[in-house]
């Protein structure tokens, strides 16, 4: 997808290495601090060590949650990159702003909150090392300066840029903008996704230096088929490991230039998803939602804010509202709050229908409920008691409720009539209650993944939610928040090749 807003290179303007990211800024706006968003690609919070890991993992991570807020059990919103980063920046769930597949992206009249930044005044820029956080999906949006590298799919896990450019460039671009200009940053990380490759000295910091001719990560379901010995996961995990030091120290040196410079910060650290390291019998992320792949850590921090422990339920959705909170700017769109405030009991939803998975959840208050649609299992985990999601609850009462609640959230978006018979691809709901993949009308209802398709009788063809109807006896009448992005076949190809696009082992 490339570059969409082209920026120069600005690793070549004399900032590598730790005194030259070092050197002061220029002063900023006492009135209004800059706003750093760094998320670190596949970082489970129990792996870092202010969250209680044995390893050191973390020294620079944990001074700053120190002296701020650290939130337990945060929760992204998906367990894969690219609808989790959309919640984010949008403060919508996935399944609301509906970028949940890498054909779809975000419509040009979905707010997201740079755009609210950059009208305020605020200089912005993205620096991101993913194809799925490019400019291709929407995310340039509302950035002066948005580079994505020009990463393709053919090079997306190869890692080609690296923590430590990203923070030179970041540095660059918040130096170029000269005294008194606020400045907004969003920094994406990728070294800590597999394959786990983290650069000398740090590749032998916890074990060996991992060799081109071990095994790598293939897909989920190999994993599944074929179990890594444990000898070889201890090996894998401290790779990881490994990685995530390596990325620390880059954002050491990121927070380092912004506490020795005249210039004011808010600082939000996070993750789009965790890692199953083994948990479920396999490796990996998207296929599930379980605790490890959900999550994430969550560290604010800046001026007023004080060093603490947080417990209440947050996550990516909250981002957007308190970036602009930070900024002084109202924030109306989707359930999230300004997390420097109190943070309400809320229920909290996440999906995945990646690599024809079909899994819904909501966590409400002590309780999640995990449904599989592609299975037809209903799951309940007591947080309190089982909070690793090891013993699921049979036969609670919960599960009828925790289900209509979830159906409720998502949302009818769909109308047939009367007598006609609606079928779909997917799942659809009504009344709150799941329906299978076919009903009668007269009924509103809903349907998962919204991008199924779905028709009506056998004279109509499948429509999903880019271009569904809006006469006749099928019609759809919800928010169109994404558009269609149609895949070359080479870059369907490549999908296919890196596992994105999965099929039989």
């Amino acid at each position: 997808m490339g570059r969409v807003v082209i920026a120069a290179s600005l690793g070549a303007l004399g900032l590598l290495g730790c005194s030259g990211a070092a050197k002061p800024l220029p002063p900023g706006d006492p009135g209004r601090p800059d706003i750093v968003l760094v998320s670190v690609d596949s970082l489970r919070a129990d792996h870092l060590s202010a969250y209680g890991y044995t390893r050191a993992t973390s020294p620079n991570l944990d001074r700053l949650a120190e002296g701020g807020l650290r939130f337990e059990g945060a929760r992204a919103s998906s367990p894969w990159t690219l609808p989790s980063h959309m919640t984010m920046l949008t403060g919508r769930w996935p399944t609301d702003h509906d970028v949940i597949e890498d054909d779809l992206a975000l419509a040009p009249d979905v707010p997201m909150v740079q755009e609210a930044l950059a009208a305020a005044g605020y200089a912005t820029a993205g620096f991101v090392s993913t194809i799925y956080v490019s400019g291709g999906y929407g995310f340039a949006r509302g950035f002066s300066t948005y580079d994505d590298y020009d990463i393709t799919l053919r090079d997306n896990l190869s890692h080609p840029v690296r923590a430590e450019r990203l923070v030179d460039d970041a540095v660059a671009y918040a130096r170029e903008q000269g005294g008194g200009r606020p400045v907004f940053l969003f920094v994406h990380i990728y070294d800590v996704h597999y394959p786990y490759m983290p650069p000398a000295p740090w590749d032998t910091t916890f074990d060996r230096a991992g060799t081109i001719d071990e095994l790598h990560y293939r897909t989920y379901t190999f994993f599944r088929k074929n179990p890594i010995s444990q000898r070889r996961f201890a090996h894998i995990i401290a790779q990881y490991d490994e990685s995530i030091a390596y990325v620390d120290h880059a954002l050491g040196r990121l927070v380092e230039t912004w506490a020795g410079s005249n210039r004011p910060a808010y600082w939000i650290v996070t993750s789009d998803h965790g890692e199953e390291l083994g948990e479920r019998g396999s490796w990996g992320h998207a296929h599930t939602l379980y605790r490890e792949a959900l999550e994430v850590p969550l560290i604010v921090a800046g001026p007023g804010i004080s060093g603490a422990v947080r417990r209440e339920k947050a996550g990516a959705v909250d981002l957007a509202a308190t970036i602009a909170a930070m900024a002084g700017l109202p924030w109306a769109h989707g359930p999230g709050v300004d997390l420097r405030g109190p943070v309400p009991p809320r229920a909290f939803l996440a999906e995945t229908s990646r690599f024809d998975s079909a899994r819904l959840s909501i966590e409400d208050g002590a309780r999640r409920l995990d449904l599989d649609l592609a299975d037809g299992r209903r799951t309940v985990f007591e947080l309190d008691t089982d909070p690793k999601e090891q013993r699921p609850v049979t036969g609670t009462p919960d599960a009828p409720r925790l289900e209509k609640a979830l159906w409720e959230a998502l949302g009818d978006r769909w109308v047939v009539d009367a007598g006609a018979t609606v079928r779909t691809l997917g799942h659809l709901w009504s009344a709150g209650v799941h329906r299978g993949q076919s009903l009668v009308g007269p009924a509103r209802f809903g349907v998962y993944p919204p991008d199924a398709g779905v028709f009506v009788d056998a004279s109509t063809s499948a429509r999903g939610i880019v271009d569904s109807p809006v006469e006749g006896p099928l019609r759809y009448e919800g928010p169109r928040h994404a558009v269609k992005i149609v895949l070359d076949p080479e870059t369907r190809a490549q999908l296919e090749a890196l596992g994105y696009v999965q099929g039989e082992e």
